[in-house]
């Protein structure tokens, strides 16, 4: 954000054809200040960010247009969107639940284990964590040698470091909600 907000700055100032002498003189900000704002080394206050755009003719509102861009990241798919299949066999299914997840924090994953199946044996590497929340049915996670049961409504929360694998004994399809932090597929 603090980068994005210095860009728009020298953006407008440049489009008015003002040099950051005469956007200092005029605000009362000191030229150092303005450079290091429009590098994103600094941020400046709210009163530097209203003398400014007072300057370059614009509302404060309009100055900050464009520089959170926390919309931009927001992902919708719908039921009918095509979900990437990460995982396929006979008796299991590992769907991604978002596009895009390599630029993601969090990779969400829908797993659907058949009746007397189980997935592989799975490792990640240190600081990746999962976190499963099991919505319909019963599956046993491995970890290790430990084996958590978890039914409907249940979750566990792990270092995917540990070797892990979920297992479906029963005799009725489970689906799980998995995430995985940071993002790794």
């Amino acid at each position: 954000m603090l980068k994005n907000l210095g860009q728009r700055i020298r953006s407008l100032r440049k489009e008015k054809g003002l040099t950051l002498v005469e956007v200092a003189e005029k605000t009362g900000v000191a030229q150092a200040t303005l450079s290091r704002i429009e590098t994103g080394t600094m941020m400046g206050t709210v009163e530097s960010h209203e003398k400014i755009s007072e300057v370059l003719g614009i509302g404060l509102a309009e100055l900050y247009t464009g520089v959170d861009r926390r919309h931009e990241q927001i992902t919708h798919l719908t039921q009918e969107a095509d979900k990437k299949v990460t995982f396929h066999n006979k008796n299991v299914q590992i769907e991604l639940l978002t596009t895009g997840s390599s630029k993601k924090k969090i990779t969400p994953l829908l797993m659907t284990l058949q009746a007397g199946s189980e997935t592989p044996t799975d490792h990640l590497e240190r600081g990746v964590e999962k976190f499963i929340y099991v919505l319909e049915g019963e599956i046993h996670v491995k970890l290790e040698k430990e084996i958590y049961p978890l039914k409907t409504g249940e979750t566990l929360y792990f270092d995917a470091s540990l070797a892990h694998q979920c297992i479906n004994d029963k005799q009725k399809t489970a689906r799980a909600l998995i995430t995985v932090s940071p993002s790794k597929i």
